[in-house]
C-alpha cells in the first residue's frame, strides 16, 4: 500500500485526511495489518484502485471476506437482511445455516453457489478450529 500511496504523491498524513481516518490507521495498514472493511475500501477510493489491488486474498473468500470487500458491517448486512447482528456473525463463522440462501446472497453481492461456497469455508475453517482445540487439550 506504501508504494500505492507514494505513486499518488501523498503522505501518510495526507492519505489519512482524504479518507477520513487516522494517520496511525494508514501506517498499520503500511506494516501489513489488515484493516476493517471500510477503511479498506476508502483507502481504495482514495488511491483511485481496487480493495482487491490493495489487499489481495489468497484463495476463495470466506463470507466475512466477501462483506468486508463491500466495506459492509455485520450491522448493516444484518438489517439488509432483516436478521439480528449476532445471526450475521454465527453464519459467517459457520456455526448457522440459513433458510433462504438467495437473500443472503443478495445481499453480499454474489450468486448463491458463491455464496454457499463462501459459507462452507467459514463452516470448515470452524470445524478446523474446533479440532485444533480438541488436540491442544490432549
Amino acid at each position: 500500500m506504501r508504494a500505492l500511496r507514494e505513486r499518488a504523491g501523498l503522505s501518510v498524513d495526507q492519505l489519512a485526511v482524504l479518507a477520513g481516518i487516522s494517520p496511525e490507521t494508514v501506517r498499520r495498514a503500511e506494516r501489513g495489518r489488515r484493516p476493517s472493511g471500510r477503511v479498506l475500501v476508502v483507502l481504495a477510493q482514495t488511491l483511485g484502485t481496487t480493495v482487491d489491488d490493495l489487499a489481495p486474498v489468497k484463495g476463495p473468500l470466506t463470507l466475512t471476506q466477501l462483506r468486508q470487500r463491500q466495506g459492509k458491517t455485520q450491522r448493516a448486512t444484518a438489517a439488509e437482511i432483516g436478521v439480528s447482528t449476532q445471526m450475521v456473525s454465527r453464519v459467517e463463522g459457520g456455526t448457522y445455516g440459513v433458510r433462504d440462501p438467495a437473500r443472503w446472497a443478495a445481499a453480499y453481492q454474489v450468486s448463491e453457489e458463491a455464496w454457499r461456497e463462501a459459507w462452507e469455508r467459514g463452516r470448515e475453517a470452524k470445524r478446523q478450529a474446533i479440532r485444533k482445540q480438541q488436540t491442544q487439550r490432549n
